[in-house]
């Protein structure tokens, strides 16, 4: 049994779990939707002289649209959850625990969205603004969860950055790209080949993990305390 299997299987349950939320009575889908794309957009703000540049672009599209994607990820996880068998024995456990952190990044992201989202809803407004958002991020009241959150961000980046040296990995993704499509596995597959690709374009990362493990940090910081310019990063 690889070590880190379990800890994917754990992962995938939690998200399955949360996922099952959305779908309750008077779930707040509306502020949950608003939410996620105002922190997207931000994100991309905080992150535009990165992603502008050639060699980091496609790694900052997946960070955006695939590590903090929105709710379009339960498809993909259903999918997981069936091949995840087939998947623990043929991937090496140094990949089943960079998925784990995927999974287990997106299954917190995606909790303290939900707590963020209540607080939105219980509150009455259906805007964003930077003041409105450190007002319920602080009613939030979920430091540990978002040092957490902020830290998953970092391993997972190093974990990719040294997975993509992987020559192996990157063909063995590659090779069962038809078979998995084919399978009803497509998005799964994109997923991983699109994440090892993008990574790998970068050459070594380790600056771009850096600089968001640095910023988000701040950015967390200066919520926390209140700062009416908590995205100005000097």
């Amino acid at each position: 049994m690889k070590k880190h299997a379990d800890r994917l299987r754990r992962a995938l349950a939690q998200n399955h779990e949360l996922a099952k939320q959305l779908d309750e009575p008077g779930f707040p889908l509306a502020e949950l939707e608003l939410l996620q794309s105002w922190q997207r957009e931000r994100l991309a703000r905080s992150f535009s002289d990165l992603i502008s540049q050639e060699r980091y672009h496609a790694a900052g599209e997946f960070f955006l649209e695939e590590l903090y994607g929105g709710l379009h990820f339960r498809e993909r996880d259903q999918e997981m959850e069936r091949v995840l068998p087939v998947m623990t024995r043929m991937l090496p456990d140094h990949m089943l625990l960079a998925m784990a952190e995927a999974f287990e990044l997106q299954a917190l992201s995606l909790d303290l969205d939900i707590d963020l989202a209540a607080i939105l809803h219980e509150s009455g407004r259906d805007t964003l603004d930077t003041a409105r958002y450190g007002e319920i991020y602080r009613a939030c009241d979920r430091r540990a969860d978002r040092e957490k959150q902020v830290e998953i961000i970092r391993s997972l980046g190093l974990e990719l950055n040294q997975l993509v040296h992987h020559r192996m990995v990157l063909w063995l993704i590659r090779t069962v790209r038809g078979p998995a499509r084919a399978a009803g596995f497509g998005l799964l597959q994109s997923f991983l080949e699109q994440g090892l690709t993008a990574f790998r374009t970068m050459g070594d990362g380790t600056e771009f993990i850096e600089t968001i493990w640095s910023r988000e940090t701040t950015v967390m910081r200066r919520l926390m305390a209140g700062d009416k310019e908590p995205f100005l990063i000097d």
